[in-house]
């Protein structure tokens, strides 16, 4: 009499099994990178301080992006982040509309706020030609029509916004 439950290995099972141990596989390669950059990001202070400016929880990956792009355009920046993120301890915000409405725009901790917001948002650290993109497609500003529209992963060359002296032909005959 033989047993139907036998533990025979078929060509299915093998297969699950072994897109499983591969998935593994991959991610703990992918996840300890992750876990390094979260680590070093909790002794700033601005993970922390951004999830609450930005009012979503942020990736640790990008962060330190954001955080030593804004260290390397403002070598002051670790200090008024330590500032700003000291304020926001003591004050304990409900929000950050609270925040930017109990300080005044001339106070440095709402312009620091502003800088983090800003790099946040539009993805891009620096001002004038001293601009540095950091993320773009990640940008927080696509957020809110991400389901319904594709980020542009292009663009019309250098100034292709700018208007030119271009004349349309009247004349009704093609180009």
């Amino acid at each position: 009499m033989t047993n139907k439950y036998s533990p025979q290995l078929s060509r299915r099972q093998l297969l699950q099994g072994m897109g499983i141990l591969s998935l593994a596989t991959m991610c703990n390669s992918l996840f300890p990178a992750r876990a390094l950059a979260a680590a070093q990001m909790s002794d700033t202070g601005f993970l922390d301080v951004s999830q609450f400016l930005v009012s979503r929880s942020v990736g640790p990956v990008l962060g330190q992006r954001y955080f030593e792009a804004l260290t390397r355009h403002d070598p002051q920046f670790q200090h008024k982040l330590d500032s700003l993120n000291a304020l926001l301890q003591q004050r304990h915000f409900a929000h950050v509309d609270d925040f930017l409405t109990a300080l005044g725009t001339d106070n440095d901790d709402w312009q620091t706020a502003k800088t983090i917001i800003s790099a946040w948002y539009t993805g891009v650290v620096g001002t004038g030609s001293d601009l540095e993109l950091i993320a773009y497609a990640e940008a927080l500003m696509y957020l809110p029509t991400r389901d319904i529209l594709v980020v542009p992963t292009y663009g019309g060359g250098p100034f292709y916004w700018a208007v030119t002296d271009g004349k349309v032909a009247t004349t009704g005959e093609g180009a």
